[in-house]
């Protein structure tokens, strides 16, 4: 069994059966396990690809439905933390909104944990945490 598909029950356990970009229901046998830094990124050479915080439990139209999914909107994405843009070091930083297509009152800040869970970032430090993620030395 791989690293990725032992991630598979701690990631449906995180997002209680939830599309965490949509909010919609999942099925467990078939939802999409997204990496936020895409394998295509220098993913695939590095240890860390498959760590929970690099993964999002995703509706499969959410994640590569066309025009209007996450891969098919990368800067949308990259802004909602669904994608890593190549300069950020520290993924596990990088902040996720989650529920970003769901009306405001029920979107979220939050980091991801390497054990599975949230931790709440505040809007007012969402530039502080993301220019640390981008520039880890400083």
């Amino acid at each position: 069994m791989t690293k990725l598909s032992k991630q598979r029950t701690p990631l449906w356990e995180r997002c209680k059966g939830r599309c965490e970009v949509s909010g919609r229901p999942l099925d467990f046998d078939t939802f999409d396990m997204h990496h936020r830094r895409n394998k295509g990124m220098g993913g695939t050479s590095r240890e860390d690809v498959d760590e929970l915080w690099n993964l999002l439990a995703l509706d499969p139209i959410v994640h590569n439905g066309g025009p209007e999914s996450v891969h098919g909107r990368r800067e949308w994405s990259e802004d909602r933390g669904y994608l890593v843009p190549k300069h950020v070091d520290e993924v596990v930083l990088w902040p996720v909104l989650l529920g970003g297509l769901l009306p405001q009152q029920h979107q979220r800040w939050v980091l991801l944990g390497g054990e599975g869970g949230y931790w709440a970032v505040p809007t007012r430090y969402m530039r502080d945490v993301r220019f640390a993620a981008a520039h880890p030395d400083g």
